[in-house]
């Protein structure tokens, strides 16, 4: 009798992740929102998401390193546009 592979346990399709935010920022997007937590939620994914398919690899490796990268690029991206 052949053997069956091991089924996947059930649970979440995706890893849960908390996130810290401004006050400030947190009560605009609250507004947006009007208030509903799912919408808070929703918006909050859609605006990571699309932020995370414009950012290259180098971009996403300056945020965990800290440096300054990607302040230094967009210095010389202002200073091409001013020559």
């Amino acid at each position: 009798m052949a053997r069956r592979g091991r089924r996947k346990k059930g649970g979440p399709r995706y890893k849960k992740v908390s996130l810290s935010l401004p006050k400030r920022l947190y009560s605009i997007l609250n507004g947006i929102a009007m208030g509903d937590d799912r919408k808070l939620n929703r918006l909050i994914k859609g605006i990571i998401e699309e932020k995370l398919q414009e950012a290259t690899v180098a971009e996403l490796e300056a945020y965990i390193s800290g440096s300054s990268l990607i302040e230094e690029e967009e210095e010389e991206a202002s200073e091409n546009k001013e020559v």
